[in-house]
């Protein structure tokens, strides 16, 4: 078998990094090489004003190096007043947009974040890319200045095109772990986790092993079933989206499968459950699952874990409003739903969100709902 190209080992790189914790600095050096360029960043958050955005994922690399010390330096000192911010995100999902059209010439000589923050990045002649994320989020591609003499040339921008449906696709399966606390985990792990479906198939997509949440659906059968050992979508139109989905994620000629991602109608609600099929790498098995090829996950929203507001309050120190709030993000209603809920401007939901990352140390929503999500299945101990 011919080892992958280099596109392959690209979407490869990344459906590892979706599974991984500390991957995305490999699919980065990877992307790198394909888009011709020597660093890149990327960001994806709730919200787009820059005063009210919360950062579920933020890392700039240059060479395959995570620079931490660049990405501190950014926030600390050119964030809140980056000119292009707002203007990336008015960007239509899938655009590409360069550097200096993020910029007005006046701009260009005299603003902080480009004549400094840009320059000392090498994107001030970059490629930046928004992307419409899961739950209302942005994904922010950037990609540092071209390495070919005479600037981007076309198979560079269709090589960029041609990544983006694996970013996104990245983004999606990584912040469906994220959600519930189950990124990183082994493969044996995953069938312990409780706040998502998860379903093994192996290299024929027979079904090996499903968790306690995954067999309950499939009993169920409204969504998806069990089928003589294959997963399998209850209506036609959707099992045939399905089966298209796991062809791609586990070719029957073998080498690299491709993930991706559907929505399957409930019958008895309005509500839509979201299908994660993501090939396994051979590097990421262990012994006692190395039969898995491919992994299914589904996020229902009616099934959410139900937390107590009480106990999140006694847990987190947090005020009564705090912990309601502090539960509806981590069921993963948006800050426009909160607002509406609880007759509050989006600006002070924002707010009081912020209060608690203060209070708890933490720097964003992934980090809350971890510690919300946590306290599943702990008793009340609230007077």
């Amino acid at each position: 078998m011919n080892p992958p190209d280099p596109f392959e080992r690209v979407v490869m790189s990344l459906q590892e990094a979706a599974l991984g914790k500390a991957r995305w600095s490999e699919a980065a050096l990877l992307i790198n090489e394909i888009s011709g360029t020597s660093g890149s960043a990327l960001a994806f958050a709730d919200g787009r004003a820059q005063a009210d955005a919360h950062f579920l994922f933020m890392q700039l690399c240059q060479d395959g190096q995570r620079r931490e010390d660049l990405e501190r330096e950014y926030f600390s000192q050119y964030w809140e007043r980056d000119e292009s911010i707002p203007r990336i995100g008015r960007l239509p999902d899938g655009a590409l947009a360069s550097t200096a059209e993020l910029y007005t010439d006046r701009e260009k000589r005299l603003s902080p974040a480009y004549t400094e923050a840009r320059r000392r990045t090498g994107m001030q002649n970059g490629l930046n890319v928004r992307l419409d994320g899961p739950g209302g989020s942005s994904i922010v591609l950037s990609l540092a200045d071209s390495l070919e003499p005479g600037g981007w040339s076309s198979s560079q921008l269709a090589a960029v095109r041609r990544l983006l449906p694996h970013v996104r696709q990245f983004v999606r399966v990584r912040k469906t772990l994220t959600d519930a606390g189950a990124l990183g985990r082994s493969l044996i792990a995953l069938l312990d986790e409780s706040r998502c479906s998860v379903i093994q198939l192996d290299r024929n997509a027979r079904i090996i092993a499903a968790n306690d949440r995954a067999s309950r659906l499939l009993r169920e059968a409204e969504v998806l079933s069990d089928r003589d050992g294959f997963l399998s979508a209850t209506t036609p139109r959707d099992n045939g989206e399905l089966q298209q989905l796991l062809a791609q994620a586990l070719p029957r000629l073998g080498g690299p499968g491709s993930s991706g991602s559907m929505t399957i109608k409930r019958s008895s609600s309005r509500t839509n459950v979201v299908v994660h099929v993501t090939p396994v790498a051979a590097r990421q098995r262990d012994f006692r699952a190395r039969q898995v090829a491919a992994l299914v996950l589904v996020a229902d929203p009616e099934r959410r874990p139900s937390i107590d507001a009480r106990l999140v309050q006694a847990a987190l120190d947090l005020t009564p409003a705090e912990s309601r709030l502090a539960v509806m993000v981590a069921s993963g209603q948006h800050t426009r739903d909160i607002a509406a809920r609880t007759g509050r401007s989006e600006g002070t939901v924002r707010w009081h969100i912020q209060n608690i990352f203060r209070k708890q140390g933490i720097s964003g929503q992934a980090d809350l709902v971890r510690r919300v999500l946590s306290l599943e299945g702990f008793p009340d101990f609230s007077p």
